[in-house]
């Protein structure tokens, strides 16, 4: 079951859906012309990923009274039974289970902050998203791309028969998760959207002394440690935007910092590849304000299965959204999409990493690639689920609830 009808206000539609394994999205031979440096192949062996660094010393009550007093995101938590344990998460938006009458629709800014970066370890290689590729990306460059997505502009949802609004990807599949309350027919808050508004910051340089590059399917494919990067994000790189007047991505905005076919591997290679991550922080820079953002790669290496331009961006902010601090508890579950063996978190993206649906975009006839999403009734194990149709995913992957880990 996929998502059928996805348009523009102003004519958008639908591609038919695509299957993970298809030759478009698939790896393919190393038979692209030589990129500038081959040190080693990229290794059969390596498959995508996403993670999540959870937030440390998280306290949900102190972050929902700084999003009170608009310190950060705006925050909501609900507390439900599975199996006679009580779980209780926190989510960015508005509580949709209470009646807002007024102001439904909100918007968080989300700031862009695009990453050059020199792997100077591999003869000064750079992989920047602002710089045009017109091998890999011919259609325009990363940031660009980004900007014109359905991650930050306007389509209308219609599933089979089901309308579920006009927003954007990830708002749409929010609405989606939680239609029992947002529906138009007897849903308490029809007018539900949890938007961002697009900021691009300038582009900011990194130097890379660790880190490596290999010869991808097309181009370069560069290789850096989660780890070492994002102590530089939050230690070096966060300050500076702090300290930029006017500041640059405070808490109460999403960071999203843009790679450009790089992916990060935790301790070595033989660790690889994570394609996206988000994180969170209290931020000394705002007197400990919770900080969220996001890490993600935009991706026209064409290496691995079920991966292309924003895919990795459309799991990371839904994450980001159902999940911001990384540590909502669920029921165990897993052996399914990445995860083999078990976890037990409200990460919506990994038990549907790599199936992926493509929404064509008329503003510049570029077709987009994002990741099905995991409705809350899934993990939680809530019959009827309280997503549109009564599904358990956003295009309709998951039917019933998440089996037992």
């Amino acid at each position: 079951m996929r998502l059928q009808i996805f348009a523009l206000a102003a004519c958008l539609a639908l591609i038919p859906a695509v299957h993970a394994q298809s030759d478009e999205l698939g790896a393919r031979p190393f038979n692209s012309p030589d990129p500038a440096v081959q040190e080693q192949a990229i290794a059969q062996s390596w498959q995508p990923r996403f993670t999540v660094l959870p937030a440390k010393n998280f306290n949900a009550e102190t972050a929902v009274r700084q999003a009170g007093a608009a310190a950060t995101v705006p925050l909501w938590s609900r507390t439900i039974g599975s199996a006679g344990t009580n779980y209780k998460y926190t989510m960015v938006g508005r509580n949709p289970f209470v009646a807002l009458n007024t102001f439904q629709s909100l918007n968080i800014k989300a700031v862009v902050i695009p990453i050059k970066i020199t792997f100077t370890a591999s003869g000064n290689i750079v992989l920047d998203p602002t710089a045009t590729d017109s091998t890999c990306s011919p259609k325009g460059t990363a940031a660009a791309l980004t900007k014109a997505s359905p991650i930050f502009n306007t389509i209308s949802g219609g599933i089979w028969n089901t309308d579920v609004g006009t927003g954007e990807y990830v708002d749409l599949f929010q609405r989606a998760n939680y239609y029992t309350q947002t529906n138009s027919t007897t849903g308490i808050n029809p007018d539900y959207h949890t938007n961002l508004t697009f900021s691009q910051a300038a582009v900011r340089s990194y130097s890379s002394s660790t880190g490596e590059v290999v010869a991808g399917t097309c181009g370069n494919l560069g290789l850096m440690d989660i780890n070492t990067w994002d102590s530089y994000l939050q230690n070096t790189l966060f300050p500076a935007l702090a300290a930029a007047s006017p500041q640059i991505a405070p808490p109460n905005t999403l960071p999203i910092f843009l790679l450009y076919n790089t992916v990060l591997y935790q301790g070595s290679t033989s660790n690889c590849c994570i394609l996206g991550y988000h994180s969170a922080f209290n931020d000394p820079a705002y007197g400990g304000a919770f900080h969220a953002y996001a890490s993600v790669e935009f991706d026209t290496n064409q290496s691995f299965t079920g991966v292309a331009d924003v895919s990795a961006m459309s799991h990371e902010v839904a994450e980001w959204m159902d999940d911001p601090s990384g540590i909502n508890p669920t029921p165990s579950w897993g052996n399914i999409g990445q995860v083999s063996g078990c976890q037990a978190n409200l990460e919506v993206g990994d038990p549907l990493s790599g199936t992926l649906d493509q929404i064509y975009m008329a503003s510049n006839k570029y077709t987009y690639h994002v990741q099905d999403l995991t409705f809350t009734s899934w993990f939680y194990g809530q019959k009827p689920s309280t997503g549109v149709n009564g599904w358990y995913s956003f295009l309709g992957t998951f039917t019933t609830p998440a089996a037992a880990c």
